[in-house]
């Protein structure tokens, strides 16, 4: 059972790209390690995945009880 799906997903701040073209699958019991440098968009990637914040594009969808 998938717990979270991005496909193709892109996000950008006022012109400015973030991040495009994520594809991730977090299946139920796996865990992630999120690493990178400042700015560039570990933040924005979890707001998304929360729901706290909606992608330009691409799909995300979450199937279940989550915990960040």
């Amino acid at each position: 059972m998938s717990l979270v799906t991005l496909q193709n997903l892109s996000f950008d701040y006022g012109g400015q790209v973030v991040f495009e073209g994520v594809n991730l699958t977090v299946h139920k019991g796996e865990r992630y390690g999120l690493v990178g440098a400042n700015g560039a968009g570990k933040s924005t990637l979890m707001r998304l995945i929360t729901g706290e914040m909606d992608p330009v594009s691409g799909r995300l969808e979450r199937g279940g009880r989550i915990r960040v």
